[in-house]
């Protein structure tokens, strides 16, 4: 028996060493998931993972594990070699994590998202955690919702998305050919028996249709699942998210005293999970361009000040902006000796893998900065 289980293990390990690094990551934290010993399940787009990611992952895990998320994701980190380069705390109890995975010169990067409850702006209390992972499945490694869970779940995200399509209604029909039972809808969800079913049909258009008076129905049921001391809660709650979200930078500042050409447009696609939006600056005659700038820079914006030798109004604004203390960082190319002097170290680069490294190397500093802060789970930036 004991040889047997060897057997299997190994042929385990062989199958993992063939992921790419993205995918041996989070194969691995899967297993990080399952050591803990608590219900949780993966809650979409999961059929080919970790072999292909398509999108952020999605976790809804029970509150005592989101009330140690930050150690339980720094541990992980730490033991994997991966690096954490943002923290963002975007909704009532929901946060996520980009972590960074790969050598150097050869960075991927894949988005942890983790909820206790499933809810939305404007909905924040809609399917808690417990009806999630009921009836849960093993799929591989990890753990699905059964159909019936996971059919509300998508049709509620399309409601608050407004997105719905072919592709989605597609999903509800697969999901409803699952499910054998004939009364599984809950009876507070009936409102949506019309609308799922329509989209089971592939009526898109009349699902598209009936989605304002369906938002306005699922508003009215969030509202109705609070209790008047929970909404006082979840108004703190968020307040707090909000001082948070001004107080960490979730983006980032960089002097770039290099042609613009230096840095590739496929080091700026890499970067795009990290970074919500990019905006390349010369010059501005602005006059609240500190304040819009430093706004950016705490939503995720990566912001990058033109300042090589045929940018002189780059090198104005460079220095402005690094007397205001707006400047994280300042790149060149190596062997370049015309630098602006803002007092600041600067970090030269040799090519687009490089320019990464740098980037994200300050990002991931600036995170665990804001961690540490923290003190808790539920701060971090905001999207």
């Amino acid at each position: 028996m004991n040889d047997i289980a060897e057997v299997v293990r190994t042929e385990e390990d062989v199958a993992r060493d063939s992921l790419g690094s993205r995918s041996q990551l989070v194969s691995a934290f899967f297993d990080h998931m399952n050591a803990q010993g608590v219900a949780w399940v993966v809650m979409n787009n999961y059929e080919d993972l970790p072999q292909i990611i398509p999108s952020d992952i999605d976790f809804s895990i029970p509150p005592d594990l989101f009330k140690r998320l930050d150690s339980f994701v720094v541990d992980f980190a730490g033991q994997t070699g991966a690096h954490i380069v943002q923290k963002l705390w975007h909704g009532n109890m929901k946060c996520a994590y980009i972590l960074a995975t790969g050598p150097e010169g050869a960075r991927e990067f894949v988005q942890l998202d983790f909820f206790t409850a499933f809810s939305t702006k404007g909905c924040p209390a809609l399917i808690p955690h417990e009806e999630l992972v009921a009836g849960r499945q093993v799929l591989r490694n990890f753990f699905v919702p059964r159909p019936e869970v996971e059919l509300i779940f998508t049709a509620m995200r399309r409601l608050f998305k407004d997105d719905w399509s072919e592709r989605h209604c597609s999903r509800i029909a697969e999901l409803c050919g699952r499910i054998t039972a004939t009364d599984w809808l809950p009876a507070h969800y009936g409102w949506m028996r019309t609308t799922l079913e329509a989209a089971a049909r592939g009526e898109v258009d009349i699902v598209a249709t009936r989605r304002a008076q369906d938002w306005a129905q699922l508003r009215a049921t969030a509202s109705g699942n609070l209790s008047l001391p929970e909404r006082i809660a979840n108004l703190s709650l968020q307040i707090r998210r909000i001082a948070v979200r001004l107080r960490d930078e979730t983006g980032q500042l960089v002097v770039l005293a290099a042609p613009r050409e230096s840095i590739g447009t496929a080091a700026l696609e890499t970067l795009e999970l990290v970074f919500h939006r990019r905006l390349f600056l010369e010059s501005s005659t602005l006059a609240a361009l500190p304040v819009k700038l430093a706004l950016l820079k705490r939503r995720k914006g990566l912001i990058i000040i033109l300042a090589g030798a045929h940018h002189p109004k780059g090198r104005v604004l460079a220095k402005w902006l690094g007397r205001l203390g707006l400047v994280d960082q300042v790149l060149c190319r190596d062997g370049d000796s015309a630098q602006p002097d803002l007092g600041i170290p600067s970090t030269c680069f040799a090519d687009d893998a490089g320019a990464i490294e740098a980037i994200v190397r300050v990002q991931a500093a600036k995170t665990a900065r804001a961690i540490a802060r923290s003190g808790t789970q539920t701060s971090g930036g905001a999207k």
